[in-house]
């Protein structure tokens, strides 16, 4: 898969030699936000991001999992690093699209494709869930989806790479055609 990496993918990838962090074992939520002048605050209420006088915070839920406020502050990292514009006050549309955006992020950012790639995981699909959930500190279900994710994105590239060589054949047989007919 190397070389095929997606406009997002690349980005995360970027993102994280920014922050020269290498594998999933070196991420910490605090060092990452204070790179990028951000506040993590926990409170009582859903997670969010609040930009007040220029400064970001992001707000995660004290009573979610460990792993549950990584993936949310992933998300919201993605609305601080991306997105701007007061959100309650944008057309339906163009919040939806912020959101599908930092959802996109959040699996990504959360369990990057270049980490993925350099794994081996298991071949039964429950132990490989289990892998990545334990690997990126994500729960199961994020897990589950983005293993879905990595595997539809290879399924693709394999698809590509297939449809190429089959045309790249293809034209190779109507050219002899074409010199035989001549």
């Amino acid at each position: 898969m190397t070389g095929f990496l997606t406009h997002l993918e690349e980005e995360i990838k970027r993102l994280y030699a920014k922050l020269q962090i290498s594998g999933p074992a070196y991420r910490d939520m605090q060092r990452i936000a204070s790179e990028f002048h951000v506040w993590v605050h926990y409170e009582d209420t859903g997670s969010m991001m609040i930009k007040h006088q220029g400064l970001y915070s992001i707000i995660l839920n004290r009573s979610l999992s460990s792993e549950e406020q990584w993936q949310d502050f992933a998300h919201e990292l993605c609305h601080v690093l991306k997105h701007a514009g007061n959100h309650f006050k944008m057309h339906k549309l163009f919040r939806e699209l912020q959101e599908f955006q930092a959802k996109q992020f959040m699996y990504h950012f959360c369990v990057p494709t270049f980490m993925l790639m350099q794994m081996k995981l298991p071949n039964l699909r429950q132990q490989a869930i289990l892998h990545i959930a334990q690997t990126f500190h994500v729960t199961w279900a994020f897990a589950e989806k983005r293993l879905a994710l990595f595997e539809q994105r290879k399924a693709g590239i394999r698809f590509q790479q297939e449809f190429t060589s089959y045309l790249m054949k293809a034209e190779k047989v109507a050219e002899k055609e074409a010199v035989y007919q001549t």
